[in-house]
């Protein structure tokens, strides 16, 4: 697996209850490690790099400046998918929709994860 360029960590609340929510949407979680204070684990989309997961009491012990720094985010993550329709309609059952829009002929669906992230699903472009 190459490395991407930016490889998102999210300070999750439990990192089993996002990696099930991740994996009921088409997402592989890489096995974690037998260390109990070290539950990091990395998600996979279509057998690529997508994302890494990390509780966020273990993730503020790794790196003290997020101590006071809530779970969630103010921004959104995109998620690019081969075929946007049957994705969408295949986990609209699953996701708490908050938006659906149209920018220049790219549908996008938004919805959020159990910690709020705000997860953007598009069309995957040609050569992406």
């Amino acid at each position: 697996m190459s490395s991407p360029v930016i490889a998102p960590c999210l300070g999750v609340t439990d990192t089993d209850v996002t990696v099930a929510f991740y994996e009921k949407l088409g997402f592989t979680a890489l096995p974690g490690n037998d260390d109990p204070d070290d539950d990091l684990r990395i998600l996979l989309f279509d057998g690529r790099f997508a994302l890494m997961v990390h509780r966020a009491e273990h993730l503020r012990k790794w790196l003290p400046v997020h101590k006071d720094f809530p779970v969630g985010a103010f921004g959104m993550f995109y998620l690019g998918v081969a075929d946007f329709d049957g994705y969408v309609e295949r986990i609209r059952p699953l996701v708490d929709v908050i938006k659906e829009t149209d920018v220049e002929g790219r549908k996008i669906l938004y919805f959020t994860d159990p910690d709020g992230y705000v997860i953007g699903v598009n069309q995957r472009q040609e050569g992406e």
